[in-house]
């Protein structure tokens, strides 16, 4: 205090106010959130042998002791979509969620719409980005560099389930880099996805080596349960799931956080 002699009740008031600013420049809020939220962990797997899909996803989007949970799948007609990564970045305006939102309303087939999702959401990921890095430096070294924001376009794809990934990933430098995966028919080169949170459904992999013959309506939710188990500072309960057939039909296995309220 610069040998100023200041009374224990007006230093403990300081001391206090100045804890109570920490938090609110760190999180971004009195309420100790950051300014942005992130999604965490999705799963999307294939069934050839049943001609059907199976997307689930957790729901929490914070870090921190307090979580906030929403939901992160979006059903439109004929156009599912899970996401994982940068969710919301409050200063810069970036809302995933209605990029692709408006993306699944697009005209065109599932990869169109994923390529729209691209083309809406690459300058706001930009902006979004340039402002964590100035404004929050060792949070986005920490949470954003390298890891990509992904989301995953489940459904019809020439005439079979499909599963078509768009990814925005920023390296430390803030370089922008898109990522463009595929499942679909005839090759089904992948059989599904793993996208955010993911070491342990990897090592479940590595010692079940027979897992691909389990249930996948099963099998998704508890790849997701894993990370959630793992990880309960970045992922939560409860958890959503879906399943959709080769007539494009949805069901739901789970609503999870994907109420009618939040998934409207």
């Amino acid at each position: 205090m610069n040998g100023v002699c200041v009374p224990e009740r007006a230093f403990l008031s300081r001391l206090a106010f100045r804890i109570f600013l920490c938090a609110v420049l760190l999180f971004g809020s009195p309420t100790f959130f950051t300014t942005h939220l992130c999604a965490t962990s999705v799963v999307a797997l294939i069934d050839r042998a049943n001609h059907k899909l199976v997307i689930a996803a957790d729901c929490r989007i914070n870090r921190g002791l307090r979580p906030v949970s929403a939901c992160k799948i979006i059903q439109e007609p004929g156009c599912t979509v899970a996401m994982a990564g940068l969710y919301e970045e409050r200063n810069s305006g970036f809302h995933l969620r209605e990029y692709v939102r408006v993306a699944c309303r697009e005209p065109g087939d599932l990869r169109t719409k994923a390529e729209a999702f691209v083309r809406m959401a690459r300058r706001p990921y930009e902006q979004a980005v340039r402002v964590m890095r100035e404004s929050q430096p060792a949070d986005f070294a920490k949470t954003m560099a390298n890891k990509p924001t992904e989301v995953v376009f489940a459904g019809i794809q020439d005439g079979e389930p499909g599963l078509i990934v768009r990814g925005l990933e920023t390296d430390a430098t803030g370089k922008i880099r898109i990522e463009r995966f595929e499942s679909t028919a005839p090759s089904y080169a992948r059989i599904g996805y793993f996208i955010g949170l993911n070491g342990h459904i990897r090592a479940y992999i590595k010692s079940h080596p027979k897992w691909g013959k389990e249930d996948y309506a099963k099998l998704a939710p508890k790849f997701v349960e894993l990370e959630i188990e793992a990880h309960p500072d970045l992922a939560g309960l409860p958890v959503s799931a879906l399943q959709i057939d080769n007539k494009g039909d949805v069901v739901w296995l789970d609503k999870g956080a994907c109420d009618a309220r939040q998934s409207d």
